[in-house]
């Protein structure tokens, strides 16, 4: 699905007709061209999307950062740092966060500032290629900007709430959908644990 047949998704939802293009002279197309960058990084940033997640190993820069160890290059294509760990903690980045800061330093330099060691970091990507999106995704997407250009092709603030509970909707149903496929060891408090099996 290109982005012109989200953009008539979108349409659809709210009742209005097709697009050519994002090239098209029609209001329509006006709005979709407008929002539609906008709702695909917004949709991006609220869910930790499977096809959006990057790990890499973070650049060390040679920079100081006040109250931390390290400072490392913020990944081109992140729009979100999630995680930065090493090696070793891969498996328990979750559970056990390393602390990182977030820092602009001068001519506009954006740095990881962390106490981490040869650091990795976890990100969610810029994705703009269509043919990488999920289907709820593409379902969220859609709907955030069927709920971004209600207003302006058709006048209804109804429609434009409903749009985003529908979008919400989606985020939910990703949660859920993530929640199955990962497989999750059981973890006790531990004492809890020495007392129901000693």
């Amino acid at each position: 699905m290109n982005v012109t047949e989200i953009c008539n998704l979108a349409l659809s939802y709210i009742g209005k007709g097709r697009i050519n293009s994002l090239d098209d002279d029609s209001e329509e197309a006006k709005k979709c061209r407008v929002h539609y960058d906008h709702e695909r990084r917004r949709a991006l940033l609220l869910y930790p999307w499977g096809f959006a997640k990057r790990i890499e190993k973070l650049a060390l820069l040679d920079r100081t950062v006040p109250g931390w160890t390290y400072a490392y290059g913020y990944p081109t294509e992140s729009i979100r740092v999630q995680y930065v760990f090493d090696e070793a903690g891969a498996r328990k980045k979750e559970e056990e966060r390393a602390e990182y800061e977030i820092v602009t330093l001068g001519q506009g330099l954006r740095v990881i500032a962390t106490d981490v060691a040869l650091a990795y970091g976890e990100y969610i990507a810029d994705v703009r290629d269509t043919s990488f999106f999920s289907e709820t995704f593409i379902e969220a997407l859609s709907h955030f900007l069927a709920s971004a250009i209600a207003m302006g092709v058709t006048g209804s603030a109804n429609i434009v709430a409903q749009q985003m509970q529908l979008a919400q909707a989606a985020i939910e149903q990703a949660k859920y959908h993530a929640a199955i496929e990962r497989e999750r060891t059981t973890k006790y408090p531990e004492k809890y644990q020495n007392a129901r099996f000693s």
